[in-house]
């Protein structure tokens, strides 16, 4: 087998609309489609991949694209994503479907060019177009120098249509890897038929080729997952950054030695003398402007009442008195 060349070429990622504040906190940082197709890039967890381009139409109907591979892998039904890995502390968590994801079965790099078994040499992935009315992308990659462009659509729900096209095919055997034993049904369209298990023959007149795959409906129940993190993991995500334990000085005030001591504020442009307890290094998480350390003015820190719960919050609260 040989070795797969890939490069990746991303153009004009656009990101999503977050909806407006008036939800729970864990909601917060849900991209939610509107009346045109959003894309957005993102570590999909749940998807086994690192990087994947999200599509998420109006109705419902979500997938994974990877362009890697340059091959849809995970679709759901729901809710686009929830980005509150990525955009919450410092990110880099990944976001999360929301929605119970299920595969395409698309094997590793699908579009296999002459032989069948042998993995392509190169995938190149050339980004998207975006259709101006509907925001629906058209992928645009290159497999062993066979250009090729594809759509994904949903005509209703549990069923997906694949629509390629090879503008400069010339001739070449084309191949499709796709495993139809998760589906109810997988649909060929003209000039496409099965070769072996789990391959699909493209004839070599064909400038077109049409999958539409029928999903069995999930018989699991989307339960949204909410981050369960220590007092210590709150403290490395959210504040380590700003404020140390150890009397490092940072932008932000130490917490060492932080219970029952008294420090000056400053409180409506007016100094006044706290006692650190629970209550203050409560209010200075939600209302951080509030009373802000004498000293620590130019800073402003960031406010988290709408990123932590209340639960996370006093478990928070627990980890540092546990500093004591």
């Amino acid at each position: 087998m040989k070795p797969l060349l890939i490069a990746l070429s991303f153009v004009g990622i656009a990101p999503g609309a977050f909806s407006k504040d008036t939800r729970p906190p864990a909601e917060k940082t849900d991209i939610v489609v509107g009346d045109k197709t959003l894309v957005q890039r993102c570590a999909l967890k749940g998807s086994g991949l690192s990087r994947v381009v999200a599509v998420g139409h109006p109705g419902g109907f979500n997938y994974a694209f990877n362009a890697l591979t340059a091959a849809p892998v995970t679709t759901w039904n729901g809710g686009f994503l929830d980005m509150a890995g990525e955009t919450n502390a410092r990110g880099g968590n990944g976001c999360k479907a929301l929605g119970v994801q299920q595969t395409f079965g698309t094997d590793t790099a699908p579009l296999r060019v002459g032989k069948a078994e042998i993995m392509p040499d190169s995938v190149r992935f050339h980004g998207y177009r975006r259709d101006a009315a509907t925001g629906e992308p058209t992928f645009l990659f290159e497999v062993d120098g066979v250009s090729v462009t594809q759509k994904i659509t949903s005509p209703k729900p549990y069923v997906t249509a694949m629509n390629f096209s090879f503008p400069n095919r010339d001739g070449r055997q084309l191949f499709y890897h796709l495993d139809p034993t998760p589906h109810q049904q997988v649909a060929l369209g003209k000039g496409l038929k099965w070769a072996g298990p789990g391959v699909i023959e493209i004839s070599p007149e064909q400038t077109t080729a049409h999958i539409r795959i029928h999903l069995k409906p999930s018989d699991k129940t989307f339960v949204r997952e909410v981050e369960q993190l220590t007092g210590a993991e709150l403290f490395q995500n959210f504040c380590s950054a700003c404020h140390s334990i150890d009397g490092t000085k940072l932008i932000g005030p130490s917490f060492k030695d932080l219970w029952h001591r008294e420090q000056v504020v400053m409180r409506a442009g007016k100094e006044e003398t706290v006692a650190i307890n629970a209550d203050y290094v409560r209010e200075s998480i939600m209302k951080p402007q509030a009373a802000i350390v004498k000293g620590y003015e130019a800073v402003p820190m960031a406010d988290f009442s709408a990123v932590l719960t209340k639960a996370q919050i006093d478990s928070l609260i627990d980890y540092l008195k546990e500093l004591e």
